[in-house]
């Protein structure tokens, strides 16, 4: 899905994704496109400091809230329109659905070297954060530009505090949101370290909807002009449903079933026999309103 040389490792200017900005930097791009090319007069109009102006770029257009379009500054992104547009989902972000869904983007789309270790790979369950470095200073090896220590630290850090916040202020609007997805927990070890564990939990807040949508995105993404996955893949492939959203089996099997009861009945069919368990989708047959892909054209990045 992605390569080590793609791969981004700083831009975040040292600051998690925070409660509310996605929701107001796409208003305020909707308004003006060419607002982030204006770093004094973005600053006004959001509220926040200078590199605060790029950190909220940076993550806006990795959730795929807006995307850039050159001279024309930024437009409205696959998952904006989807979430914040006209008869969005979810205009305030206030749902867990609508994270589980920016969490799907950045683990399987942003080109983010730690989500594509641990949620998209998933080559990380347990860590501390030492072990989450090294493994990213292994990841970015071959690039033509060292890595300096400091970026693989900023980058661990940033990654670990997008999902887990030991503490929490009622009035703080400095945490990020994700972090209510409960992915991403922590122990002490007898040592006094701490040992953060993403392994598999209930999806509270994981839309029939959703899964659905994510699901087609990930049997399109294979490309070859497929339209079907092995059950094993969809839940242990790289950047599979089950890899990003730390799904067992049983949850998988049970989404599956109800997906393909509910809304994604005349799309989506799971062959189980003795021979073969297959996922297979008519992208076709797909509501468009359940098409991630709706706002890029048909197959564009597949």
């Amino acid at each position: 899905m992605t390569t080590s040389s793609s791969e981004r490792y700083s831009g975040h200017e040292s600051f998690v994704c925070r409660y509310g900005w996605l929701p107001k930097v796409y208003a305020a791009v909707t308004q003006n496109p060419l607002l982030l090319k204006d770093e004094e007069l973005a600053m006004n109009v959001l509220g926040i400091g200078r590199n605060m102006v790029k950190s909220v770029q940076f993550w806006a257009e990795a959730a795929a809230v807006i995307e850039s379009a050159s001279s024309s500054g930024h437009v409205p992104g696959k998952v904006g329109e989807r979430l914040f547009g006209v008869d969005g989902w979810d205009p305030y972000l206030e749902s867990l659905e609508s994270l589980w869904l920016i969490h799907w983007q950045l683990s399987t789309a942003a080109q983010l070297a730690a989500w594509n270790e641990v949620f998209g790979e998933g080559k990380l369950i347990r860590f501390d954060r030492p072990r989450l470095i090294s493994a990213l200073a292994q990841k970015g090896a071959n690039l033509a530009r060292p890595l300096a220590p400091s970026t693989l630290e900023q980058h661990a850090s940033i990654f670990v505090q997008t999902y887990f916040q030991a503490e929490r202020g009622t009035d703080d609007t400095s945490w990020c949101p994700l972090q209510d997805l409960n992915l991403i927990g922590a122990a002490k070890t007898e040592d006094g370290r701490l040992l953060y564990n993403s392994s598999a939990g209930a999806p509270v807040g994981l839309t029939l909807r959703l899964f659905g949508m994510v699901l087609a995105d990930y049997i399109r993404r294979q490309g070859h002009g497929g339209n079907s996955a092995d059950f094993v893949t969809v839940l242990k492939g790289e950047f599979s449903p089950g890899v990003v959203f730390r799904l067992d089996e049983h949850q998988l099997r049970q989404l599956l079933a109800n997906a393909i009861a509910g809304p994604f009945k005349k799309a989506l069919k799971f062959v189980d026999t003795a021979d073969t368990q297959s996922v297979i989708l008519d992208l076709d047959a797909v509501a468009p309103e359940y098409r991630l892909w709706a706002q890029e054209g048909e197959l564009q990045h597949a």
